[in-house]
């Protein structure tokens, strides 16, 4: 098979991600501004023992814009009771200075969310969570042999994970001390992808915040202002009759790979994934569910004659388990699974998925479509990134 060129380089990969983050932010509400200049350290970790060389201490400033969306359930009688705490979902832009990092400074743009665990008066603790783009000003070693460059490339995908505690003074400004996981892949858009994973303490100041129009301030049955953020809480109610139940999950996923071994000429394939599964609702915003998968990479064939693969299958099926939570039209998707057919090539048996897709209909309908993106990781180093375009029957 022919190696494809859809790309020279990951701009259009860029762009798709950019315009699929902005279509995430509904117009009912747009929220002001929160600013947050953070001094933080930071510990670099590789994924192998092989690039020891890079792992190292740090310590840098961080400036954040970030532009919220909150919604919130209102529980009255006719909704399902018990399903969360209020969140924070918007999109963040972050320029990251490190004095002395191994790949430079950072620029970023994410979807974040942040989950509230527990809140008492001014004290808040945070589950947090951002997917999105990261741009390093150098993505190389310090070293000028080849061999050492562990990120190919300036662009690549972002995941955050961690908590923070938040203090809110009396003027509305707040104190943040947070600990993230970072970790930066361009999903082999281009090689070398060995990676980059931080460890960061960041000690924040948000700025003041202006007090809302007083028309949001003013308390109904159907809003509720929260002060302690000052934003309005848009209630979603269902029928609590409908929950429990199942539904039967149907995906398509495209993705566009470089093969990885170097004998073979650095030009773009594609891989093919379809899904079938199942998924339990406990209620309209989690759910679990057991699904199979089959890819058909493109590469195939000239992989089994580099590494004299007697695999004779064009390609590879796995079973495994997942884990959705819904934020209004946002799931968040959470998976992991084994291969059950593999050439020798993949040898990693275990692979996880992690995923943002958006519902075109509320959770209650019988026929929900979706698209999203999703990356696919072997022992968190990404394989590749994959679009989805699927449907949920319930």
């Amino acid at each position: 098979m022919q190696p494809i060129k859809p790309f020279r380089n990951i701009r259009s990969t860029a762009w798709l991600c950019l315009l699929f983050f902005s279509s995430l932010m509904p117009q009912t509400l747009r929220a002001q501004p929160d600013i947050v200049l953070s001094a933080l350290s930071s510990r670099t970790m590789p994924n192998s023992s092989e690039w020891s060389y890079i792992a190292d201490l740090g310590t840098g400033i961080d400036a954040a814009v970030q532009m919220p969306q909150m919604w919130a359930l209102h529980l009255d009688d006719s909704t399902v009771r018990l399903l969360r705490r209020p969140y924070n979902i918007g999109l963040r832009s972050n320029f990251t200075y490190y004095p002395n990092a191994i790949a430079g400074h950072r620029i970023s743009q994410t979807l974040y969310l942040q989950e509230r665990l527990i809140e008492r008066d001014r004290h808040c603790l945070y589950y947090q969570f951002d997917f999105g783009l990261a741009l390093y000003t150098n993505p190389y070693s310090r070293s000028h042999d080849p061999a050492n460059v562990f990120i190919g490339s300036y662009l690549n995908c972002a995941i955050q994970v961690g908590l923070a505690y938040r203090y809110r003074f009396d003027n509305r400004s707040v104190l943040w001390l947070t600990a993230v996981f970072a970790h930066s892949s361009n999903g082999y858009l281009k090689k070398p992808n060995k990676g980059l994973n931080y460890l960061q303490l960041m000690l924040g100041y948000q700025l003041p915040r202006k007090l809302p129009p007083q028309h949001l301030l003013q308390r109904d049955s159907h809003l509720q202002v929260i002060d302690s953020t000052c934003f309005v809480y848009h209630p979603i109610r269902y029928a609590p009759t409908s929950f429990p139940h199942y539904s039967l999950l149907l995906s398509y996923a495209p993705a566009i790979v470089r093969p990885r071994p170097e004998e073979m000429h650095d030009h773009f394939h594609y891989a093919y994934t379809a899904r079938l599964g199942t998924q339990y609702h406990f209620n309209p915003v989690r759910a679990i569910g057991l699904s199979a998968d089959i890819t058909y990479n493109c590469t195939h064939d000239s992989l089994r004659v580099i590494n004299h693969d007697h695999y004779p299958l064009p390609f590879y099926v796995g079973l495994g388990a997942n884990y959705e939570t819904s934020y209004n039209r946002l799931t968040l998707h959470l998976g992991m699974a084994a291969y059950v057919l593999r050439s020798q090539q993949v040898r990693a048996p275990i692979y996880e998925r992690v995923g943002i897709f958006y519902n075109f209909r509320s959770v209650d309908s019988s026929l929900q479509p979706f698209v999203g993106v999703s990356l696919k990781a072997h022992y968190a180093h990404i394989d590749f990134i994959e679009w989805h375009l699927g449907l949920r029957l319930f």
